[in-house]
This record gives structure tokens, sequence and C-alpha cells, in this order.
């Protein structure tokens, strides 16, 4: 099964990598901002306006970000989620 995972994951186009290795950093540098401000996910969508859920996304990596969003998130945790 190694085989055909590798022989997959070598036909995934550059940027589609990148994508996934971008979304992945910042989630886990929300989930990081958040630990160190001791936040939880449903504070953080409270401050935010959004929902629990939307924000559980977030964090595990697989949304689609805006610069929009990105910036609204970096304003309420003060960090800088794309350095």
């Amino acid at each position: 099964m190694n085989a055909i995972f590798r022989e997959c994951v070598e036909q995934v186009p550059p940027d589609v990598k990148l994508f996934v290795d971008l979304s992945f950093s910042v989630a886990d540098r929300i989930d990081a901002a958040l630990k160190e401000r001791g936040m939880t996910q449903k504070q953080l969508a409270q401050a935010m306006g959004k929902t629990e859920n939307e924000v559980s996304r977030w964090v595990g990596g697989t949304h689609n970000f805006t610069l929009k969003t990105i910036a609204k998130i970096s304003a309420v945790l003060h960090v800088d989620l794309l350095k």
C-alpha cells in the first residue's frame, strides 16, 4: 500500500501540495495562538461573529482561507498568521 500511496502523492501538482502545506501552517498558528491566550474555539467564534463549527474547520487545516479571514483572525488573536 505504501507504494500506491507514494505514487498518488507524486502525482499531486506542486501548487496543490503548497496549498495544503500553507493551510495546515495557518491552522497550526491559529491553534497555537488560542493555546497561548487560553482561548477556546468557541470564544474565538464569538469574538468574530462566527460559528464554533467554522472555527473548528479552520483549526482542522482544511479550510480555504481568504486573506480577509486571515486578517480578521490575526486582528482578534493579535498574531501574524502568515509569518
